[in-house]
């Protein structure tokens, strides 16, 4: 029973990740998610059940121990302190996420964890379509933004918005499409290339315009470096070529038609100054970004902690935010900046270490396991961390670092590196039989 229940409630932290607005408890203005919940009850679980239960490691934690430490230093400095606090306690939520992840892969085989991760975003993604299929008969749930109010809806699964929606698929495009490519396989060949396609036309029926773009990007860019090592090896796989093929025929096709259509073009490009469509959504991102950096102008070294960046963009336009539903007006954008404006300019040296070292280490180890003959576990690696980086690009022109799905993906690729490099340098490795 208690082994039906983690992993119940594993899945129920992937599957959960990106639901923004709906099935999460609000308490004192702060949205707590459910995958928070589930993880807290795992953590409860396993303190109990194991002897090792604070066994955790974690890639470049005392970096990141640093940084989180600089956050809380800098709680103080905001005229909203409640949201700094809360902000605060959102991270501590995202690290026993990351804890539940890592004590989990030692309890079950390793493609168990990778099943469930995988299928939480085919059930979202599968969820995306159901959601447009049924407003094409006027029958509308969940949704957030419209192209024609009441008619034609932009997918946004359960997440806030489209784009939001996009950004959380991405990661599970980027793993699944290069495991692929690889040749990995977590289920049948034919069950796996029908989650990525579903993926890939979730993606698209988002409409958001970043999401899409980052995906085909990535698809021309590896087709291209396919073609490339083929001149180079004389090698290539007819299968991979194939389906890239046709894959990129077919949305190249897709985005041909939309700009065929009059209609279909300026919803698509509206608002990025393209094709005589307005710009407001390019220049608020733009704005956006450089009150973030001029925040940050104001106080390079004395940060305002992870919840204060937008009370202080309030502040500096001399606007004050008695609560948190007017700081939200003034959120920034870039990840990047706002962890440099959060915690200074010595808290962001730490943070990127730790980014570097969790981009690194993964693709050392890989080279190893390869070299050792663990050909699908370096493969696994390799795409985790290929997922781990598009997402920290596409989060560029988004806000908020703090993002669940992002500390999940963080979370696997920390529980399965260790996994991996124990396989190598610890003689025991069977799950049964491991201390935890």
């Amino acid at each position: 029973m208690k082994s039906r229940l983690i992993h119940i409630l594993v899945f129920t932290i992937f599957f959960t990740s990106s639901f923004d607005i709906y099935f999460n408890l609000n308490l004192f203005g702060f949205n707590v998610r459910t995958c928070y919940f589930a993880s807290i009850l795992f953590a409860c679980i396993s303190a109990f059940s194991h002897v090792n239960s604070l066994k955790f490691r974690f890639i470049g934690f005392l970096s990141i121990s640093i940084w989180i430490a600089i956050a809380i230093l800098f709680v103080g400095h905001t005229q909203l302190l409640n949201r700094n606090i809360g902000y605060v306690f959102w991270m501590l939520f995202n690290l026993i996420m990351c804890y539940s992840i890592y004590k989990f892969t030692f309890m079950v085989e390793y493609n168990k964890i990778i099943q469930y991760y995988i299928i939480s975003f085919f059930l979202i993604a599968a969820f995306g379509i159901v959601q447009f299929a049924f407003g094409a008969f006027g029958l509308h749930f969940f949704i957030t933004m419209w192209w024609k109010l009441n008619q034609i809806p932009r997918v946004n699964g359960l997440s806030y918005e489209p784009s939001y929606f996009a950004t959380y698929l991405l990661i599970g495009f980027v793993f699944l499409y290069f495991s692929w490519r690889k040749k990995i396989y977590y289920f049948s060949e034919r069950l796996q290339l029908t989650i990525l396609i579903s993926i890939i036309l979730a993606i698209f029926l988002s409409t958001s315009r970043m999401g899409i773009l980052f995906m085909i990007s990535i698809m021309v860019i590896d087709f291209w470096a396919m073609i490339l090592r083929a001149f180079i090896t004389h090698k290539i796989s007819k299968t991979n070529l194939l389906v890239s093929a046709s894959l990129l025929v077919l949305l190249f096709g897709t985005i041909g038609y939309i700009l065929s259509e009059e209609k279909l073009k300026k919803r698509y490009l509206a608002g990025t100054g393209l094709a005589s469509t307005a710009n407001h959504s390019k220049n608020t991102r733009i704005t956006q970004m450089t009150n973030v950096w001029d925040v940050f102008l104001a106080s390079p070294i004395y940060g305002y902690s992870l919840g204060g960046i937008a009370p202080a963009i309030a502040l500096y336009h001399g606007v004050k935010a008695p609560d948190l539903k007017k700081a939200k007006e003034f959120e920034g954008l870039n990840i990047f900046l706002e962890v440099l404006a959060a915690t200074g300019i010595v808290g962001f040296i730490f943070f990127s270490y730790w980014l570097f070292l969790h981009l690194y280490a993964p693709r050392k180890l890989a080279g190893i396991l390869k070299a050792n003959g663990f050909e699908k576990e370096s493969g696994i690696l390799i795409c985790l961390g290929l997922a781990l980086a598009a997402e920290l690009l596409i989060l560029v022109l988004s806000q908020n670092i703090l993002r669940p799905y992002l500390w999940i993906l963080i979370g696997v690729t920390n529980g399965l590196y260790f996994r991996f490099k124990d396989m190598i340098f610890v003689p025991d490795t069977n799950p049964q039989t491991q201390n935890i």
